[in-house]
C-alpha cells in the first residue's frame, strides 16, 4: 500500500472511531442532562433568559448544545475528506452535508431520546417523539445521499440491465427496474439493493470483470429476494416499541438507574441496526456465491473494491459493531465457508484472488 492509500485508509479508519465516539457522546450527554446533579443548569439559565418558558429552554439546551457542537465537527471532517480521501466537495457541498449528517443521526437521536423521556413520564406524546425521530431520519437519509451525489437513473437497455433481468429470473427475484448512479463528486463506488430494482454506480466496470460483476449483483438481488429493507423497517420498529414500553413501566423508585438506562436505550437500536445489517451483508453474499458457485470471483469483487475505495480490509471488534458492512477479512472467511473451504483457508483464497 502506496502513502496516499495508507493515508486514506488511516482517515476512513478515523472517521469510524469518531462515529462511535460521537454515538456514545450523544448519550452520555442524555444521561448527564438527565442526572439530578445537572438538572440545576436549566433554572440558572432561565433567570437569565426569563422571556424563555423553561420547558422551551430546557430543549433549546438540551438539542443545541449537542448539535451545534457536531454540526462544527463534520463540517471540519467533510472539509478535510476532500484532503485525504480526494472528494471534490465544494463549500456548499460541504454544508449541506454537514448539517445533513449532524441531523441524522444526532438530532434524530436527541428526538428519541425526549420521546423516552415523555415515556418515562407516561406521556404518550413521547410516542409522536419517537414518530417524528423515524421520519426526521427517513428524510435526512434521502438528503444526505442527495448531496453526497446518489441520482438514481433508470436504464432499460445494456449489458447491466440484461445481465442483471437474466440473473434475477433465474434466481427467482421479483425485479421491476434497473438503476445505474453517476459516481459523481463523491467517487461513489457501491450497489445498490431496493424495493424490487437494484441500483450499481457506473465506474464498477473500471476495476470488475464479468464474473466479480455477476456476484455485485447476485449480492444486491439477494437483498431484493431477502425483503432485507423491510425486515430492518421491522425489526427496528419492534425494537423501539419495545423500549418504549420498558420505559412507560420504568419504576419511579428506580430513577437513580435512569442515566445508565439512557445509554442503553439510545445505544440498543443502534447497535441492534448494525448487526442485523451485517446479517443481512452475510445472507446477500450467500444468495450470490450459490447462485454464481465462484467464491473466488466473489472474494476478488471485494478485495477490488476495497482497494478502489482504499478502505481498510480489517477492524477491531468494537469498531465493527457500529458497521453495516461487516469487514473483508470476515466476509471473505464467510464466502470460503460457503465454498466448503475452512474459514482459516480464507487469506489464501484472498491472496489467490489477488493473483487473478
Amino acid at each position: 500500500m502506496d502513502d496516499k492509500s495508507a493515508r486514506t485508509s488511516r482517515w476512513i479508519t478515523f472517521r469510524r472511531g469518531l462515529h462511535i465516539v460521537l454515538l456514545v457522546a450523544i448519550g452520555a450527554w442524555w444521561a448527564l442532562f438527565d442526572s439530578h446533579r445537572y438538572s440545576a443548569l436549566v433554572p440558572k439559565v432561565a433567570l437569565r433568559f426569563p422571556q424563555f418558558d423553561p420547558a422551551v429552554l430546557r430543549l433549546l439546551l438540551f438539542f443545541g448544545v449537542p448539535a451545534g457542537a457536531i454540526f462544527v465537527l463534520q463540517l471540519s471532517c467533510y472539509s478535510l475528506d476532500r484532503i485525504f480521501i480526494g472528494r471534490r466537495w465544494t463549500s456548499t457541498d460541504v454544508l449541506r452535508l454537514g448539517f445533513w449528517r449532524t441531523v441524522t443521526p444526532t438530532v434524530t437521536l436527541l428526538f428519541v431520546a425526549t420521546g423516552f423521556d415523555a415515556m418515562y413520564d407516561r406521556r404518550l406524546m413521547g410516542i409522536l417523539w419517537l414518530i417524528s425521530a423515524a421520519t426526521l431520519a427517513m428524510v435526512a437519509t434521502f438528503r444526505l445521499r442527495a448531496v453526497e451525489g446518489i441520482k438514481l437513473q433508470r436504464v432499460k437497455s445494456g449489458e447491466l440491465y440484461k445481465r442483471a433481468f437474466v440473473m434475477a429470473k433465474e434466481m427467482r427475484t421479483h425485479l421491476k427496474r434497473v438503476y445505474v448512479v453517476p459516481a459523481g463528486r463523491g467517487h461513489l463506488s457501491n450497489a445498490y439493493g431496493l424495493s424490487e430494482s437494484i441500483a450499481v454506480t457506473d465506474n464498477y466496470g473500471k476495476f470488475l470483470d464479468r464474473a466479480e460483476l455477476d456476484f455485485v449483483i447476485g449480492h444486491e438481488l439477494g437483498h431484493v429476494k431477502g425483503k432485507h429493507g423491510r425486515k430492518k423497517l421491522l425489526i427496528m420498529t419492534t425494537v423501539f416499541a419495545t423500549l418504549a414500553v420498558i420505559c412507560f413501566f420504568f419504576p419511579p423508585a428506580l430513577i437513580r438507574f435512569r442515566p445508565l438506562l439512557n445509554l442503553f436505550l439510545l445505544l440498543t437500536p443502534m447497535l441492534t441496526f448494525y448487526f442485523f445489517s451485517r446479517c443481512f451483508e452475510y445472507a446477500a453474499d450467500k444468495s450470490s456465491v450459490e447462485f454464481t458457485h465462484d467464491a473466488k470471483a466473489a472474494i476478488r469483487a471485494l478485495d477490488n473494491l476495497y482497494n478502489f475505495t482504499q478502505a481498510p480490509t480489517h477492524c477491531n471488534r468494537i469498531t465493527e459493531l457500529f458497521l453495516t458492512h461487516p469487514s473483508l477479512e470476515h466476509r471473505a472467511a464467510a464466502i470460503a465457508g460457503i465454498a466448503g473451504s475452512p474459514a482459516e483457508n480464507s487469506p489464501e483464497l484472498l491472496a489467490q484472488s489477488r493473483d487473478g
